[in-house]
């Protein structure tokens, strides 16, 4: 059925493109006359439009297919740590910050925070077997542990791996990219189990002043 609906919107979507086509050919074999020029922009106009339907063509693909593709396939390879991450699980949230000011203010801060436990962008590395084994290296020593992923809950158990007893970030896999998020509290209380130091942070202070906010890290396959 999902197959069959696929298939439909891209015939469709073909037939409206190949009509643009003709429209921009027809305006473009005009343009050479005298008085051409005003058919000539309705040419550009038209390829405009034919852009736009490849643009919805990637819309409805991405409506049906997903763009998240989360799961032990696509979790399982070597993953290297690339920058902190800050997401907001509601508008409300991002109204209470008030500004982009703000929040980029929160990801320096993460930033900073996450360099002093270690995690550098290009040399952090975590990797994940198909037998639930993976593996972090950070500041440079390797952390072994093991982890279980539920693609209904979209969190991850991982056991060890990264330098604490137990961990449980969200996880999401788009593409070449991996975003390992916590709830803001859990993010605090693995930081403090990792250095004193995040005790008593900046980031922590920052944080006690709003709710609903998401911070973890991005990674790229490697």
């Amino acid at each position: 059925m999902k197959k069959n609906l696929i298939f439909a919107s891209l015939l469709s979507l073909t037939i409206m493109l190949s009509g643009c086509g003709m429209m921009g050919g027809n305006s473009a074999g005009l343009q050479g006359n005298d008085t051409g020029g005003m058919l000539g922009n309705a040419g550009n106009a038209n390829s405009t439009l034919a852009n736009a339907g490849t643009g919805i063509l990637g819309g409805i693909l991405s409506s049906l297919l997903g763009n998240a593709t989360t799961n032990a396939n696509t979790i399982a390879g070597t993953w290297v740590y690339s920058q902190p991450k800050v997401t907001f699980k509601s508008e409300n949230v991002l109204a209470q910050i008030g500004s982009s000011v703000a929040s980029s203010k929160i990801e320096s801060t993460l930033d900073s925070q996450l360099k002093k436990l270690g995690f550098q962008a290009g040399k952090t590395t975590l990797a994940f077997d198909n037998q639930g084994n993976c593996q972090m290296i950070r500041g440079g020593k390797a952390y072994n542990g093991t982890y279980t992923y539920s693609q209904q809950t979209g969190q991850m158990t991982i056991q060890g791996a990264l330098g604490v007893a137990s961990v449980t970030p969200y996880v999401t896999v788009m593409g070449n990219q991996m975003y390992m998020l916590f709830e803001a509290d859990k993010l605090l209380s693995v930081f403090g189990a990792l250095s004193s130091v995040a005790k008593t942070s900046a980031l922590s202070s920052i944080l006690s002043s709003y709710n609903g906010l998401q911070l973890g890290w991005a990674m790229t396959r490697q």
